[in-house]
């Protein structure tokens, strides 16, 4: 897959077991909640749920969804921005759809 910036007008639905995403409109349900997400936030869950199974570096991720040079501090910012991601899915359905591969980056894994 090449890792070009999202158009999410572009981009379809993506269901997986209790998680709907709709990149046209930017808002992802979960057991038919709203959950709320930043822009950047959204974006990186969505680029993870479209590759689901596949592994992302951080440099990956960070171009993809900053669209910048990759800065000195981009495992802090991923991290961080992870980090929030599994809060919000926690406090809504106690979800753990983002899987951490030490050393490497992350992937999307559907929910059990």
């Amino acid at each position: 897959m090449d890792f070009q910036q999202i158009n999410f007008s572009a981009e379809s639905v993506l269901s997986f077991s209790n998680i709907t995403i709709y990149p046209q409109e930017c808002r992802i349900e979960i057991n038919g909640e709203s959950l709320t997400l930043s822009r950047r936030q959204f974006a990186l869950l969505y680029l993870l749920a479209r590759n689901v199974g596949r592994i992302l570096t951080k440099e990956q991720i960070y171009s993809h969804v900053w669209d910048e040079i990759v800065p000195i501090n981009v495992d802090e910012t991923i991290r961080y921005h992870i980090s929030e991601i599994r809060k919000k899915l926690n406090e809504l359905a106690d979800i753990d759809c983002i899987e951490t591969v030490w050393g490497i980056g992350y992937r999307f894994k559907e929910s059990k």
